[in-house]
């Protein structure tokens, strides 16, 4: 675990563990350090593209040999971090995330984008989210995406106006940041439904409030009929060590607690954003992420502005979910977060991210673990 000073910037089966062994890699490096971007698996090839990418995307064809990344199409929506990816009926789904505009305010968007890799194409598409959709995560189930989480547009988007309008008065932002962290959870308006959108009828849907506070980069997962959502930020700063999962049903997605994620041998547990997951074996595995270690202590004493003076950690645990328990099982070689996670071939791949720091990583990690041993390629 690394500590780097931050301010503004944090906006953003049995018991016994088992500790990974490096291995040589088998995946080839991207070719720009990528973080807080987003992509998708279709088929055999995983895309990844944005954020610190800049309007790039590139794909990799998993299942030849010796392949390398190929740059596809630029994104015509322009640079942008922290958008939502997900893939439905062969095609790349992009929405939202966070760009600069003339005037240099960051502000959140909400249009919505498609790429088809048989022409490689990308079309605007004739929507807009109905919610904010920075800090959200996505994941594909049948015909939709599904969406959770993400920060309220107006007050995000009304934050980074006033910045800028205050200019060069240290005193005027300073008012301006206070008012914006001294506030409880709650009073973000994070997004608290679970949104959908289905691309054969450009619709979206409001599928429900979640059972839980609303988040900012959780680690959300779909497979089969089963959804899995990790921890996350309830407000800038302040993580959650909670967990949960749904299950889809004829009466819509039916949600249950899961116990909170337990904290590594001599840390506290002040939860994760920009935390990766997926399936391998099918165990269900997530690692990494972000937090400021002593926040949630300093939110319990009534420091709202809970991350003051507390230093960002990135984290490498690894945890698996087995009959609703959590176990620690290992850990990658050094911290990561904010990157793409996909399951493919029995195994989680981590492409790009962030390291201790913040440094944009090009790396592409795999994790597998059968329910006795974890390797880390």
């Amino acid at each position: 675990m690394t500590f780097q000073k931050t301010t503004l910037a944090a906006l953003f089966f049995a018991a016994t563990v088992f500790t990974a062994t490096a291995q040589a890699a088998t995946y080839p490096d991207l070719p720009v350090g990528i973080k807080s971007g987003a992509g998708a698996l279709i088929g055999d090839t995983v895309y990844v593209g944005l954020g610190t990418g800049g309007d790039k995307f590139y794909a990799l064809d998993l299942k030849t040999p010796n392949a390398q990344w190929k740059e596809i199409a630029a994104f015509p929506g322009g640079e942008r971090n922290q958008p939502v990816a997900a893939a439905v009926d062969g095609k790349l789904y992009v929405f939202g995330g966070l760009q600069k505009n003339k005037k240099g305010e960051l502000q959140l968007v909400n249009d919505a984008y498609s790429y088809n890799p048989a022409d490689n194409t990308w079309s605007k598409l004739p929507t807009r989210s109905p919610r904010g959709l920075v800090g959200s995560s996505g994941a594909s189930h049948d015909d939709k995406v599904y969406i959770v989480g993400g920060s309220n547009l107006s007050i995000f988007n009304g934050f980074f106006q006033d910045t800028v309008a205050a200019g060069e008065d240290k005193a005027k932002k300073g008012e301006i940041t206070k008012a914006y962290f001294e506030q409880r959870p709650e009073d973000y308006f994070f997004t608290t439904e679970l949104l959908s959108y289905e691309p054969s009828t450009n619709k979206w849907r409001n599928e429900g409030r979640v059972p839980f506070s609303g988040r900012a980069g959780a680690a959300f997962t779909i497979q089969g009929n089963d959804l899995v959502v990790v921890n996350g930020e309830i407000k800038p700063g302040l993580r959650t060590a909670e967990t949960h999962s749904g299950k889809f049903t004829d009466k819509g997605v039916q949600w249950k607690n899961l116990p909170d994620l337990p904290a590594p041998k001599g840390q506290s547990q002040d939860g994760l954003a920009g935390a990766m997951a997926g399936y391998s074996h099918g165990h269900y595995l997530v690692t990494g992420g972000a937090n400021f270690p002593g926040s949630v202590k300093q939110f319990k004493e009534g420091k709202l502005h809970a991350h003051q003076g507390l230093s960002k950690a990135w984290h490498k645990d690894i945890y698996t979910l087995n009959n609703c328990k959590w176990n620690i099982i290992g850990e990658l070689p050094a911290g990561i977060g904010y990157g793409v996670a996909v399951s493919y071939d029995n195994k989680v791949l981590l492409i790009g991210g962030e390291t201790d720091g913040g440094k944009a990583l090009t790396s592409v990690q795999s994790m597998s673990y059968d329910g006795k041993q974890l390797k880390v390629e």
